[in-house]
Parts: C-alpha cells; structure tokens; sequence
C-alpha cells in the first residue's frame, strides 16, 4: 500500500492558488473548481476520442464528490507524446497536490513523472502501467494482456481458422501492444495464422488506410484485431470501402466506445473488449483524494474488462449514457 508523503507548507500554500496550465486549449479539458480543495492534474493520451472523454467523464464526477479542484488534459492525438511531456511539466512547475497519468511512452514519461515525485508530487497511473517504477503511487486501469487474451479466446469462439491481421496503436505504447501480445498468445497453435501486423498509432483514420493497405495484399483476410476501437472502426470503413462482404471478416476492438457500439448495432463491428473508462477515471482521482487525506491505498487496482458484442450493445451503450449524463 502507499501512503503520501507531507509536504511543506510552503509547497502546499502554492498548490492551493495554482492550476495546470493551458487550460481551454483545444486540447484540454477545463478544470472542475473545487474551492479549497485539493488540485488534482489529469494528464491523459488525449481528450480527442470517446475512450479518453468516459475516462475524463469519470474524473469530473470524483471531482465534484470528493471536492477536489480537477483539471483534465491531454495531447492532441496519442502520437504527440512530447505534447503530454510538456503538459506533465507545466503541472509539476505549478506544484499540484498530485498528478493523475496515462502515460503514452513509459520511457519518454519516467523522466518527467520521477521529477514530480522529487517535488513530493505524488503520481497515479491510469490506463497505462510503467512496470518496474517504483515512484508510482499506485496504477488504476485494465491487465491489457489479458484483455488481449480474452479478445483472442473470443476469436476461437467465432472461428475455426484463416488469415489475421493486427492493428497496433503508437510504436512503443505498452498498452496496445500488450493487447496484441495477449491475442497472439491466446491464438498461438491455432489453426488462424497471422500474415499482416501494421500499426495505425490508434487513429481511427489511420486505422482505414492500413486496412485498406492489407486487403491489397492479403486479400483473403478473414480476422481483424484492432489494439483500440478507433483504428477498428477505421478498419470497418476500409472493408465497407474495398465492397468486401461484413461477414466475410471478423472485427474486434478494444476499449467500448460508444461509436464502437453503435457500429455493433449497427450489424458492422463484430466486438469491442470494453475497459472501464469511467472507474478509471473515477477511481483514480478518488484514491488520489484518499491519500493526500492522508490515507492509504492498494498499489494496483484492476477495473476488468467487458466483452460486448450485438447481444448487448445496447445495454452497455446505455450504460455509457447513464456515465456521461453525470459528466
């Protein structure tokens, strides 16, 4: 378990006057003004796709119960990684009570995230774990290995064999590419065999153009296991695109967006392997509260995962309206 560590009053008497920067931007999310209370930065990927907005949705909703002055950031796409270097330092430079992180590059990120723990800022992952970082207070997100696995017991549930193709998220991204691990691990000595892995840096845009590359080459293709919903759905674009028949090609996703699941009712995506965007953020900023409080709290926290298909779509879809009604 971890347990804060103080702080000078010094450093505390500033935090309580300062928020993260740059808020407003296109590519933040504002901040929830919680008087008094203690100012928590998030920092995630992004704030420009529906994953990234049920997390932040999550976020705000702590803010108002626990009284924490919250402000959401993110980079303009997962790509920009510099961007969220530089989102993390201005909150580390204005002495916040504590940083909330999803990290994009662990090791582009490490260097930054050590500097806000020599503040005696401390740092909760969300999402994306650094493994093997001793200075994260706790990580709050998905076992992505494993939801990789259950994406590709999924699959062998569906099909008998034929031609793969993996969609990987940004070169580098732990996240991601432990998602496509855990398929390849869960198909492995099957009788589906893997002839196309391309990245398409979680961009659902470049998710349609590296499909729309493999069905040039691969044409046969009959599985698709896109590491995020957004470059699934791009690749659902590509198939409808190059006329292919949907039930010739089986399309799953990761995360449970609600363009993924109106894709699903839809009759065009197959499955999303759904995290809990929303506890995410929710939990995160919680136990962040919860330990300048004072307290302590579990130094890894798994919110599981849900796998949603046609079958009940629409009861996940109004799930995710009741969470974002609350936003």
């Amino acid at each position: 378990m971890s347990q804060v560590r103080p702080r000078t009053a010094a450093v505390l008497a500033a935090a309580c006057t300062l928020v993260l920067a740059g808020c407003g931007s296109a590519s933040d999310g504002g901040s929830s003004d919680g008087a008094d209370g203690p100012d928590v930065a998030v920092v995630l990927k992004t704030l420009s796709s529906p994953y990234w907005l049920q997390v932040s949705g999550g976020a705000e909703d702590a803010a108002e119960e626990t009284g924490a002055n919250v402000t959401l950031a993110g980079a303009t796409a997962e790509s920009q990684v510099q961007e969220q270097i530089d989102k993390v330092r201005s909150a580390v430079t204005q002495q916040v009570d504590a940083l909330v992180v999803a990290p994009t590059q662990a090791e582009q990120l490490q260097p930054i995230l050590e500097e806000a723990v020599d503040a005696d800022i401390p740092v909760l992952l969300v999402d994306t774990d650094i493994e093997g970082w001793d200075g994260k207070e706790t990580f709050v997100g998905t076992d992505n290995h494993s939801a990789g696995v259950t994406a590709g017991e999924y699959i062998l549930e569906q099909v008998d064999g034929g031609e793969v193709a993996l969609i990987r998220g940004v070169p580098g991204n732990p996240s991601t590419d432990s998602r496509v691990d855990g398929v390849l691990e869960a198909i492995e000595g099957s009788d589906l065999r893997v002839v196309a892995e391309l990245s398409a840096n979680s961009d659902r845009a470049e998710g349609r153009a590296v499909m729309a590359d493999i069905l040039q080459v691969n044409p046969e293709v009959s599985v698709v296991f896109a590491a995020n919903d957004d470059m699934a759905l791009g690749a659902m674009e590509a198939i409808k695109a190059a006329e292919v028949p949907l039930d010739e090609i089986l399309v799953v996703g990761v995360d449970g967006t609600r363009d993924a699941v109106d894709s699903m009712l839809a009759g065009e995506l197959d499955a999303s392997i759904a995290q809990n965007a929303y506890e995410m953020g929710r939990t995160s900023v919680e136990l962040a509260v919860e330990l300048l409080d004072g307290g302590t709290i579990e130094e890894r926290v798994d919110t599981g995962v849900t796998v949603v298909t046609a079958e009940n779509a629409e009861e996940y879809g109004a799930q995710l309206e009741e969470q974002a009604a609350d936003e």
